[in-house]
C-alpha cells in the first residue's frame, strides 16, 4: 500500500508543470468519488427504477381524468414506491 510519505517523496522530484497536472488528476479523482458518494446517497431515498420502453402505451391514453382521478392515480403510483 502506498503512503502519503512515499508520494510526498515522489512529488518533491516532479517540476511544477508536471505537479500541476498531477494536482489536476487528483482534483478530478476526488470530485468522481465525491459524486459516486452523492449518487449512493441519492439512491437511499430515490432508489434506481427501470426506463419504461417508449413503445409502451400509455395507461390513461385516451381517457380524460378528473382532478379527483388523477390525485388518485398519483396515490397509488405512490404508494407503490413505498
Amino acid at each position: 500500500m502506498i503512503t502519503a510519505e512515499t508520494i510526498y517523496q515522489k512529488a518533491k522530484l516532479l517540476d511544477a508543470f508536471a505537479l500541476q497536472e498531477v494536482a489536476d488528476f487528483l482534483d478530478f479523482v476526488v470530485s468522481k468519488h465525491g459524486i459516486h458518494k452523492l449518487q449512493d446517497e441519492k439512491r437511499k431515498y430515490f432508489p434506481m427504477t427501470a426506463i419504461e420502453s417508449p413503445d409502451q402505451k400509455p395507461s390513461f391514453s385516451n381517457q380524460v381524468l378528473s382532478i379527483e382521478e388523477m390525485d388518485v392515480a398519483i396515490e397509488y403510483e405512490a404508494s407503490k414506491a413505498k
